[in-house]
């Protein structure tokens, strides 16, 4: 019974997580989850412009970092980073690998940005259990 139990809670879940960040959502659907993450867990930094704040906070918009290469982009949110700027929390335990790529595509896509989006499954290759 309490297998039974287990079974049907992760089910739940999992159920919950495929509504929330379903694999088939189309780009734009991406691009609004990803802007509602960034809401949430960035803005009070780097700004709902994206322009950061001079010396504490480096803007995203216009950012060659940002529409680089996604893998330093990936390793830097999943880990965070002090330097001279400040601190960028690491977001490993607190984003799933669908809801940083949404946040990333976004942030990579928004104030005139323009990059490829991010995959989840790229966020869950370099992503450290």
């Amino acid at each position: 019974m309490k297998i039974m139990c287990a079974l049907l809670s992760i089910f739940i879940i999992m159920a919950f997580c495929n509504l929330c960040f379903s694999p088939h959502l189309n780009g734009a659907q991406v691009i609004n989850q990803g802007q509602e993450a960034y809401e949430a867990n960035c803005a009070d930094c780097h700004r709902s412009n994206g322009e950061g704040l001079a010396v504490k906070f480096p803007a995203l918009k216009g950012n060659p970092f940002v529409t680089g290469a996604p893998q330093p982009l990936i390793e830097l949110m999943l880990r965070g980073r002090k330097g001279k700027m400040g601190l960028m929390p690491a977001w490993q335990e607190h984003l799933s690998d669908a809801q940083m790529a949404a946040l990333l595509s976004y942030i990579r896509n928004a104030w005139g940005n323009q990059a490829a989006p991010v995959q989840p499954q790229d966020v869950g290759k370099l992503r450290r259990y």
